[in-house]
């Protein structure tokens, strides 16, 4: 008599952690969207269930509140940036400033970026918004730091990091306010019209 063969059923050993993470993804996509559009004070964690067809008291088993909410969208989004500050150590201080700026650039122009502004508009406090500030923070210490050490490899003319630092960081965060991905550019395209803009003036003069 032929064994029977044995199909594995999608119904057994369901895998919990998994089945929780993409929920969580689903919520945080979610409340970037809602957050990018409608800015802090505007949405409501109902707003947000809503995109999602869930209840509310649902949401709360994600987030405790919509400060959590928010800040737990915009640390993906810093995340994102933080992962480029270590670039290439054998190239020129100018050309990883380059690679940090452009994924800082693209980053902002997604929702997930966009609540980064929101964060630090909001002046929202506690563990998340203290998580943004150092963040932040350590992204302004590794520009100034490229922008330094630029000066002594000779990729970057002599200037005031700090000045420079926040220049930078003032016109790419602008772009989480501006960008339309239904627009003409997109956000790798973007992204390289600042880098290439933002860093033309850097070189040294010869």
């Amino acid at each position: 008599m032929a064994r029977m063969k044995t199909v594995k059923s999608p119904w057994a050993g369901r895998d919990r952690n998994a089945e929780r993470e993409e929920k969580r993804e689903a919520v945080l996509h979610a409340a970037a969207e809602a957050f990018a559009e409608r800015g802090y004070h505007r949405t409501s964690l109902d707003d947000i269930a809503a995109r999602l067809g869930i209840t509310k008291p649902t949401l709360y088993y994600y987030a405790r509140n919509k400060d959590d909410l928010v800040s737990a969208v915009a640390t993906r989004a810093l995340d994102r940036i933080l992962e480029a500050i270590e670039g290439d150590r054998e190239s020129t201080a100018l050309a990883q400033l380059q690679h940090l700026l452009r994924h800082y650039a693209e980053v902002m122009a997604t929702d997930f970026g966009r609540c980064i502004i929101v964060v630090l508009d909001a002046h929202i406090g506690g563990p998340g918004g203290d998580l943004m500030q150092r963040g932040m923070r350590q992204i302004d210490a590794r520009m100034r730091e490229l922008l330094a050490l630029g000066t002594e490899d000779g990729s970057i003319a002599r200037g005031d990091p700090k000045l420079t630092a926040f220049m930078i960081a003032g016109a790419l965060n602008g772009i989480a306010r501006w960008f339309d991905e239904g627009g003409a550019l997109s956000a790798a395209m973007v992204a390289e019209k600042f880098v290439n803009q933002l860093t033309a003036g850097l070189a040294p003069r010869r």
